[in-house]
C-alpha cells in the first residue's frame, strides 16, 4: 500500500509572518534580519529668520526649499513604520515602480509625488528633458573651478596615493559650503559620514552654491530605493517617509517613535561651521566655543542681525549624479 505524502509543518517563521505588515514571507525575513537592526537618520529642521545668513536663506526660498523641505510641523518618527516600509520596498533588481505598499496602502514617491508634496520646482533647460544639474552631474568636473567655490583660499581636495581627487575636508571648507553640507548630510542625500565631502557630494553642494536648477524629488526618490537595496546604510528619510504614509491613512499602532534630530539655527551654525579663515562670511558677535551634544539649541535663537561681507552610486542614465548611502 502507498504511502501518503505529509505536507512539511510550517516553520516558526512562517507561523510568525503577519500578512497585514509585510507583502511577502521574503519581506519579513528581510526586516528581521538585516533591516530592522538598522538606525535611522532622522532629517533636521532649519530654522532661518530674514535677518540671518541672506545669502543662505535667499536660496532655500529662490527654491522653495524653506517650505515642507527643510522643516516638518510633526517632529515625531514612526520607527516601525519606516523599516516595514523598507522591507517591502526591497528588490534585488530594483525593477519595481516608485511605490510601496505598507499596511495595506499603496505608498507612492516617485518624482512628481515628492516634487508636489514638497512644494519644489522643476525648472527644465531651454528645449531639454533634463535640469541644469542633472546634465551637470554626468560631465567631468572643473575640480578647480569646484575647489575656488567651496574651499577657503589655498586649500582643496585631498588627494588618493595615485594622486586622485578622493574628499574635501569640512575644516576647508567655506561657511556657505559647509551649511549647504549639513543639508545634504540630512535631507537631501542622508549619511552619517560628516568630516568631509566626496567629489559626488562636492558636486551637488556646487550646484546649490552657483544655483544650478535640479529635480529635487527624483534625486531623493532614486536614494530611497538606494536605500532600500542596500543591507548596512542607516535608513534614510524617516520623516519624509512616515509622512507620506500617515497622509493616505496608514495607522500608527506601535510606541517606536522618535523625534527629529536637533534643529539647525544661526547659533548651530556659527558654533559648528563657522569657518574663521573664511574671507567672504562674517557673522556679528564672537564664535562661541563648541558644548557638548545636549548644549546645542532644539530650535531657533532669537532674530540676531548678520552681517555679510560679500554677498559612490554609478550614475543613473538620466536625471542626477546620486550617491550610496554611507556604511556605519
Amino acid at each position: 500500500m502507498a504511502s501518503k505524502k505529509r505536507k512539511a509543518p510550517s516553520t516558526p517563521t512562517q507561523a510568525r509572518y503577519d500578512r497585514s505588515r509585510f507583502t511577502s514571507q521574503k519581506a519579513w525575513e528581510r526586516y528581521t534580519d538585516i533591516v530592522g537592526p538598522r538606525k535611522l537618520l532622522p532629517k533636521r529642521n532649519m530654522i532661518f529668520y530674514d535677518t540671518e545668513f541672506d545669502e543662505f536663506k535667499e536660496e532655500l526660498d529662490r527654491r522653495h526649499w524653506d517650505e515642507e523641505l527643510i522643516y516638518f510641523n510633526d517632529s515625531s518618527i514612526d520607527i516601525a513604520i519606516v523599516k516595514e516600509f523598507y522591507a517591502n520596498l526591497y528588490d534585488p533588481e530594483d525593477k519595481s515602480p516608485k511605490q510601496v505598499r505598507v499596511r495595506g496602502y499603496l505608498v507612492k514617491f516617485d518624482e512628481d509625488t515628492l516634487n508636489t508634496y514638497l512644494k519644489t520646482l522643476v525648472v527644465l533647460e531651454e528645449g531639454g528633458n533634463l535640469c541644469a544639474y542633472s546634465r551637470f552631474a554626468l560631465l567631468r568636473p572643473d575640480l578647480q573651478e569646484l575647489a575656488v567655490k567651496l574651499c577657503i583660499p589655498g586649500r582643496g581636495f585631498e588627494l588618493n596615493v595615485d594622486r586622485q581627487s578622493l574628499k574635501i575636508l569640512r575644516k576647508n571648507m567655506t561657511t556657505l559650503a559647509q551649511t549647504w553640507s549639513v543639508l545634504s548630510f540630512s535631507n537631501l542625500i542622508p549619511t552619517s559620514h560628516t568630516s568631509d565631502v566626496t567629489l559626488d557630494r562636492a558636486k551637488l553642494i556646487y550646484d546649490i552654491i552657483t544655483k544650478m536648477d535640479m529635480n529635487m524629488g527624483y534625486l531623493i526618490s532614486y536614494q530611497i530605493s538606494l536605500t532600500a537595496q542596500h543591507n548596512t546604510s542607516r535608513l534614510g528619510f524617516p520623516a519624509l517617509i512616515t509622512t507620506l504614509c500617515k497622509a493616505i491613512g496608514v495607522q500608527s499602532d506601535s510606541r517606536s517613535l522618535e523625534n527629529l534630530s536637533l534643529a539647525i539655527n544661526l547659533t548651530y551654525i556659527k558654533k559648528n561651521y563657522w569657518n574663521l579663515d573664511d574671507p567672504t562670511v562674517t557673522f556679528r558677535g564672537p564664535r562661541k566655543a563648541r558644548g557638548k551634544r545636549s548644549e546645542v539649541p532644539t530650535t531657533s535663537a532669537p532674530p540676531e542681525t548678520a552681517a555679510l561681507s560679500s554677498s559612490i552610486a554609478p550614475v543613473p542614465p538620466i536625471q542626477t549624479l546620486a550617491i550610496h548611502p554611507t556604511s556605519t
